[in-house]
């Protein structure tokens, strides 16, 4: 009678036992292709590929959910691996246009993500679930591509960014300030997508007063928020390079155009300036409007700086075009979702920027530095800069967007790490600007 129960007792202690060795089986190792399988299971990712690369590391590649979507993204892991991670978060592609699939072997970084691999890190970078304005798609894809890694053993990650993406890594290291030790947002929008709709359409309807009822006035009726399919990039740029073209001749009225816009927008008064702002609102309008569902900005009631004229800017005042915010317009509250930064960020930052951009200009650099400062956080951040693309007067050459040099762009993340894992500092307001 005593045998059954016997038997009784020992088949749950044969159980636990057998639970407690497989509780003790070793961890995948991080990194490995097991680990990378159990990653992307837990994450959703499908169509996983794994390659083994020349120097012993691995490519991987699939498609990792974000959001409502599936997006493709690409990760190097070195042989070597330390446990750290690099992201990048790509910047603005045109409306229209198709996502670039990831590449393993390619970099769009200016050679941060070889550099970082080569030093032991992984280095991944993912597509949006859309093109064109694509903040919130950025932070959602970003976010996930942190998480894979994170649960392949990732033990510490950076985010970098570039133009847009600077606006998505700011909007990463302040939503998710447990996710990053260190943040490289390069020609970004630090200061918050209002902030560039603000200057792209302030430039947009001075430019409009300036040249109205000239032949360097836009189709469109001087209307800066109404697509018009007569208004191309092309004809942007043949109409400001005719402007420039006169203005270079001495033409009185040509000259006081430029002048006037170059003043009132805080804008060099070279065509690049002036045709980059402006093509921008044309080929990135639709798309803008149909995100947010409406303008976003408002400059009902701004009082546009000097022209040098106290006439005309009493004119510029009363009759440039202002742009309205209707009741329930809810654009406004989405730019600041995606994104208008707080400063409130736990991450090592460190920003750098052309002293002159035509599209994302360097006025953001100050304008974020005082945000952060408002927050009692200006310990965690650092601004450089880099001098920009020269002005060829006798061409349509002029400052360009994101003009860095590798050494340039490799240097700033050899800063950044030094500061996240060595506590060095680098030099707040340095020109960091390679020399020939």
């Amino acid at each position: 009678m005593t045998r059954p129960a016997r038997t009784a007792l020992l088949l749950p202690a044969a159980l636990l036992l057998s639970a407690l060795m497989g509780a003790c089986s070793p961890a995948p190792t991080p990194g490995s292709e097991e680990s990378i399988g159990n990653a992307a299971s837990l994450s959703g990712v499908t169509g996983l590929k794994i390659a083994r690369r020349d120097d012993g590391g691995l490519n991987v590649t699939g498609m990792l959910k974000a959001g409502a979507a599936s997006v493709p993204f690409a990760a190097r892991v070195p042989a070597n691996w330390n446990g750290r991670s690099v992201l990048e978060a790509h910047g603005y592609a045109t409306p229209g246009t198709t996502e670039k699939v990831p590449d393993p072997a390619a970099d769009p970084s200016f050679g941060l993500l070889t550099t970082a691999y080569g030093q032991g890190y992984v280095a991944a970078n993912t597509a949006y679930a859309k093109t064109g304005y694509a903040v919130k798609e950025g932070v959602e894809a970003n976010k996930a591509l942190h998480d894979f890694l994170a649960r392949m053993g990732s033990k510490s990650q950076y985010i970098t960014g570039i133009s847009m993406g600077g606006n998505i890594t700011v909007a990463l290291v302040e939503k998710y300030p447990n996710d990053f030790v260190g943040a490289l947002p390069y020609c970004g929008v630090v200061a918050g997508w209002r902030a560039e709709e603000r200057y792209l359409l302030d430039f947009r309807v001075v430019y409009d007063y300036f040249t109205r009822d000239t032949a360097y006035a836009l189709p469109g009726n001087g209307d800066a928020i109404t697509p018009n399919a007569a208004l191309t990039a092309n004809v942007v740029t043949g109409t400001v390079v005719s402007l420039f073209t006169a203005a270079a001749k001495g033409d009185p009225k040509a000259l006081g155009i430029v002048g006037g816009v170059a003043r009132v927008a805080g804008t060099p008064p070279d065509a690049v300036s002036f045709i980059t702002p402006l093509a921008s609102t044309v080929y990135g309008l639709q798309d803008y409007l149909s995100t947010t569902g409406g303008a976003g900005y408002s400059n009902v009631g701004k009082t546009y700086p000097t022209s040098g004229s106290v006439a005309v800017d009493a004119d510029l005042n009363a009759r440039v075009q202002r742009i309205t915010l209707g009741a329930g317009d809810a654009s406004a509250a989405y730019l600041d979702a995606n994104y208008t930064p707080t400063g409130k960020f736990t991450a090592k930052m460190l920003s750098f920027h052309n002293t002159s951009d035509p599209l994302v200009p360097y006025s953001f650099e100050p304008e974020f530095r005082a945000i952060v400062a408002a927050a009692g956080n200006s310990a965690n951040l650092v601004q450089q800069t880099v001098q920009p693309k020269a002005v060829d007067a006798t061409s349509s050459s002029g400052p360009a967007h994101c003009y860095f040099s590798t050494k340039e762009v490799v240097g700033a993340w050899n800063d950044l790490r030094g500061w996240v894992e060595n506590g060095v500092k680098p030099q707040d307001g340095k020109d960091i600007t390679s020399k020939p």
